[in-house]
């Protein structure tokens, strides 16, 4: 199964002072408990300048994709219409481009988890239209 991660979860792994920091690291721990070979977290570019931009550095975002934890597997240029059409879509409330990024890559990668903690905007997008997304949340 494909894991997405939202800005908020990997925000929340990284950041102690974070309410859900403990939940964050329980997910990613418990997971490496069931499987050994596990899968890094895809990601959007949009979801990385979010995530620098709110710790207030790079670093511990590069580091993870370093590591392999994190994997850069979607392209907003290759996706800006799809993209586009979704936060035109959720003008209501508004859909910001990360969190439409994280929506078309559930379209992409379909059978996936996606890994947010605030799930209110994400009980309301669809994929495909009709489509709830699967989500991982507190």
């Amino acid at each position: 199964m494909t894991r997405i991660a939202g800005s908020g979860f990997l925000i929340a792994l990284l950041d102690r002072l974070v309410p859900l920091h403990i939940w964050a690291k329980r997910v990613v721990w418990a997971k490496r408990v069931v499987q050994e070979e596990e899968p890094p977290y895809l990601v959007c570019e949009a979801v990385c300048a979010e995530l620098a931009a709110v710790t207030g550095t790079s670093d511990p975002l590069l580091q993870m994709l370093e590591r392999g934890d994190i994997k850069l597997a979607f392209s907003l240029a290759d996706e800006v219409t799809a993209v586009r059409k979704l936060t035109l879509k959720y003008l209501d409330q508004p859909m910001d481009l990360a969190d439409g990024c994280v929506v078309r890559m559930s379209e992409i990668y379909h059978v996936c988890r996606v890994f947010i903690v605030d799930r209110r905007d994400f009980t309301a997008y669809r994929r495909w239209g009709t489509k709830t997304i699967p989500c991982v949340s507190p």
